[in-house]
């Protein structure tokens, strides 16, 4: 059953990559995130990022790759939780006007 779950995660996940890296490559966003994304390449950005801890966090728990072992299962929450924290404010800051000083 996990591995169900998990190949669903992965194709889920990986049409956010494709959409976040069309947007870094290209500019060009979802109809329904154009009004409100001023800059496309940091929200393509935020979204690889995004997804890459999404998936991480679905992964580790899934898979039980580190044989329990305490300490690489907390760097991998820690390292998914920084990655989804980065990518959420990255495409926080993407819907942001810039500003110069």
């Amino acid at each position: 059953m996990n591995g169900y779950l998990l190949a669903t995660a992965a194709l889920v996940l990986g049409g956010m990559v494709v959409c976040g890296a069309v947007a870094v490559a290209t500019g060009w966003l979802l109809p329904w995130l154009r009004r409100r994304t001023l800059r496309p390449a940091l929200w393509g950005y935020g979204t690889v990022l995004f997804a890459a801890g999404l998936f991480l966090s679905m992964s580790y728990g899934a898979l039980d790759v580190f044989d329990g072992s305490s300490a690489l299962i907390d760097a991998a929450f820690a390292s998914s939780v920084l990655l989804i924290g980065a990518g959420g404010y990255l495409q926080l800051l993407s819907t942001r006007p810039r500003v110069d000083a």
